[in-house]
């Protein structure tokens, strides 16, 4: 057989044959419930289930414990699939709840819905490692990527070296919308401060104490007023990781916080951060407290690219959505029927910004639909529209032409890192959206591999956007750190 006589969809039929035990596997992961580069149990079960199926699988990858690759293929077009799997804390819910309740409160949840994500690219590396086993020359490479949420597991990574060998990289995620992501993230640099002070009696002798914990508070009034003169799209958030203890009646000596400083590119938001310094500097003059800062990580903008963007929207469109019975469309209805008020608005926003009136006549006429069961025609931006959001996805499209696609698998107006995507995270529907992005992503990367063409011109279109920018990368003295042991 001649490789132009393979066709790709016939290799679809591998994700199929497998659709129970990788729904089994998502919704193990989604009761595992990791946070950041703690996912033991989730790397390995999904290490494992790609090393059962053929794929030569590299734990620890580039240093980082649970990091992998699963490799299938020694030649031709070289492609990666993306993959994650941490959840976040805090946001344990009952499965298939319809309200807010938990049998474990205060645990962690997969809010959003990364259970899903890891599994669906597995589902894509498969449908791929068929191809080539077919007899077309490729390799297909899955990542299995730890610490997305607040841990920028993929910028460590990329720092190592993955990702600077692949002709291309494909992702999805989780959503209300089956659609192209077309937009760029913003950039960030995650950094923590801690003041330190001198104690004392706050009522006998106030005089003789420092307050380390009244040097954050003036920093963060410091960065209130930075707000109204930094860019519109920049953002700056914090949490009071320690305030010094629990006596009010002490002068604290010591108090931390951990600042997330946002903007559109990765310079902004150094250039931002440095602010931020400058204003954390003036409040330990202020109190005659010491500051110092740590970097904790940092991610990258993402770099769109129009012609796979474009091979990803024909491949969603000629698979179609999947088909959704009554019952999961009156179970999605119960579900969007708790969105806070104002949920749609992202809907909205989303029709209006990327398509022409009579595609926004259409889809807004869908709105209030009991589940998002079509998908979002992609219309070529001239002009790159700036997310509110972060993903080091950024940084794998510095290193390589990357797209990515959202896929349905909440009900609309569904809010994320919420408790309705954790209770969400193990339904039909969820597993059918799941498993069409994995479709999605494997008959792009089919194509692209099929078609030298196509991946020449997104090798060129990648080279074009990143000239005159430059990578900023996580310094080498910097390491990855778990949620948990940031205090």
């Amino acid at each position: 057989m001649k490789h132009d006589d393979i066709d790709p969809r016939s290799c679809l039929a591998e994700i199929d044959e497998k659709e129970k035990p990788l729904c089994a596997l998502s919704d193990r992961i989604w009761e595992y419930a990791e946070t950041a580069f703690e996912e033991f149990q989730s790397a390995e079960a999904l290490a494992a289930f790609l090393e059962r199926d053929g794929f030569s699988v590299e734990r620890g990858a580039y240093g980082i414990p649970t990091a992998f690759t699963g490799t299938f293929g020694t030649d031709g077009p070289r492609i990666g699939i993306l993959g994650e799997f941490d959840a976040l804390s805090g946001l344990n819910q009952t499965s298939g709840a319809t309200r807010k309740e938990s049998e474990n409160p205060g645990a962690n949840g997969h809010g959003c819905g990364h259970n899903l994500l890891g599994v669906g690219s597995v589902a894509a590396a498969l449908a791929v490692k068929k191809y080539i086993q077919s007899g077309f020359p490729g390799t297909v490479v899955y990542y299995g990527c730890p610490g997305e949420e607040g841990g920028s597991g993929k910028a460590f990574m990329a720092r190592s070296g993955a990702f600077s060998n692949l002709d291309c990289a494909l992702a999805w995620h989780p959503s209300t919308l089956n659609m192209v992501y077309q937009n760029t993230s913003l950039a960030n640099f995650q950094l923590q401060y801690t003041f330190h002070g001198v104690s004392a009696h706050a009522a006998g002798s106030p005089e003789m104490g420092r307050s380390a914990l009244d040097a954050l508070e003036l920093m963060n009034v410091g960065i209130n007023f930075l707000r109204e003169h930094m860019l519109e799209k920049a953002r700056v958030h914090y949490a009071i990781t320690n305030t010094g203890g629990y006596s009010p009646n002490v002068v604290q000596n010591l108090a931390k916080g951990i600042y997330l400083v946002r903007a559109p590119k990765q310079g902004q938001a150094l250039e931002l951060s440095k602010r931020v310094e400058k204003i954390a500097a003036g409040a330990a003059m202020m109190t005659e407290t010491t500051v110092e800062h740590r970097l904790l990580k940092s991610c990258a903008n993402m770099i769109s690219n129009r012609v796979m963007e474009q091979v990803l929207y024909d491949s969603m469109r000629e698979l179609g959505t999947p088909k959704y019975s009554p019952e999961e469309y009156g179970l999605a209805r119960r579900y969007a029927d708790t969105a806070p008020a104002g949920a749609g608005r992202g809907y909205t926003d989303a029709v209006e910004e990327r398509l022409n009136p009579e595609n926004q006549k259409l889809l807004l006429s869908k709105k209030d639909d009991p589940f998002y069961d079509f998908i979002v025609p992609y219309e070529p931006m001239h002009l790159v529209r700036v997310e509110a959001g972060s993903t080091d996805v950024g940084d794998v499209s510095w290193m390589c032409p990357t797209v990515q696609l959202y896929a349905a698998t909440w009900a609309p107006g569904t809010p994320g890192h919420s408790w309705q995507v954790v209770s969400q995270g193990k339904s039909s529907y969820a597993h059918k959206g799941m498993l069409f992005a994995g479709k999605a992503l494997a008959l792009t990367a089919m194509r692209l591999m099929r078609d030298p063409g196509l991946l020449e011109r997104a090798g060129e279109e990648h080279r074009l956007a990143l000239k005159g920018q430059t990578y900023i990368p996580i310094p080498g003295e910097i390491h990855p750190v778990p949620l948990g042991s940031v205090k």
